[in-house]
């Protein structure tokens, strides 16, 4: 059974991955043995320190902090300039980062571009939903997303826009919260109760519209009425004027894959529609989890 809120509330902070080992945990490898009956172990890999201080570099920069100051990263990160400069000035001749000649502030550069189109090209899992995605776009005429599960988020990989839409953007590859959002809601109700404990002491539930959800008791009731439909609901939750229906793709035993989530404005969203679109996105994600564990694909999976 769940913990009560209050419980959850004491609970230490997990490992950032949901459904991976906790950060630093890694598998230890039998070596073979070094005499009759014996068995070392093998060291765990050690991690290179310069490398992971560039790693945590790039992951400064996202939606909300799209552009640094070697002062304020320096701050942020609590690194010395001197060191900080040398690792910028070694991304920025890779291209991974951009340096603005008038300004003298940093963002990210065409290189994680570059790179970025090649992982997504290489998600199997996205092409292999991409036909129910589109009879999605097609029976609804509202906006159709793609999420995984990444570091306590949901990390949109397709978004398909009606014509009569006029976006001037793409979410592919941004992050959203979970606890907030349709599909993210429907990524925390398919959880197994210990990752879900686990997510609840890790994030805060804080406030993006007078309609967020940000007690930890009142979500538990909210994942479990999800279950209970079938689908889960964003009543501009995250944003005011939006709301969206959202259902988990699982895997051949259960487990959390990612999720589908149909998008639009609230106006569209009328009881009646909320609920023809949920049923419709319940069936064509069981149809499409189908699928996914016919192919033997058990998560997020990668070609190669």
């Amino acid at each position: 059974m769940l913990p009560h809120a209050s419980q959850l509330a004491k609970g230490p902070p997990m490992g950032e991955v949901q459904n991976e080992p906790p950060e630093g945990m890694r598998l230890q490898q039998e070596s073979r043995p070094a005499h009759a009956g014996a068995r070392e172990r093998r060291s765990p890999p050690k991690t290179h320190k310069s490398l992971l201080k560039a790693l945590q570099v790039l992951s400064c920069f996202n939606d909300e902090t799209p552009e640094w100051s070697v002062g304020e990263l320096a701050r942020h990160l609590d690194m010395p300039k001197s060191t900080l400069s040398s690792m910028l000035a070694t991304l920025r001749s890779e291209d991974l980062l951009y340096q603005s000649p008038t300004t003298g502030r940093y963002r990210l550069g065409l290189r994680c571009l570059e790179l970025g189109y090649f992982a997504s090209s290489q998600l199997i899992f996205r092409d292999v939903a991409y036909p129910f995605l589109q009879s999605l776009l097609q029976s609804t005429q509202q906006i159709i997303y793609l999420g995984l599960p990444y570091r306590y988020q949901v990390i949109y990989v397709e978004a398909l826009y009606p014509v009569t839409r006029k976006i001037n953007y793409s979410s592919v590859g941004r992050r959203a919260p979970m606890y907030c959002t349709a599909i993210g809601k429907a990524m925390l109700s398919a959880m197994s109760e210990e990752a879900l404990v686990e997510y609840l002491a890790a994030v805060p539930l804080k406030a993006y519209t007078a309609n967020t959800i940000t007690t930890a008791e009142k979500l538990l009731q909210e994942l479990a009425a999800t279950r209970e439909r079938g689908y889960s609901i964003d009543a501009e939750e995250r944003e005011e004027g939006i709301r969206c229906v959202g259902a988990p793709l699982r895997g051949p035993r259960g487990e959390l894959l990612g999720a589908v989530s149909i998008s639009g404005p609230s106006g569209e969203f009328t009881p009646e529609t909320t609920e023809s679109y949920g049923n419709t996105l319940r069936a064509m994600t069981y149809e499409l989890s189908r699928k996914l564990s016919l192919l033997g694909l058990t998560g997020p999976t990668w070609s190669g």
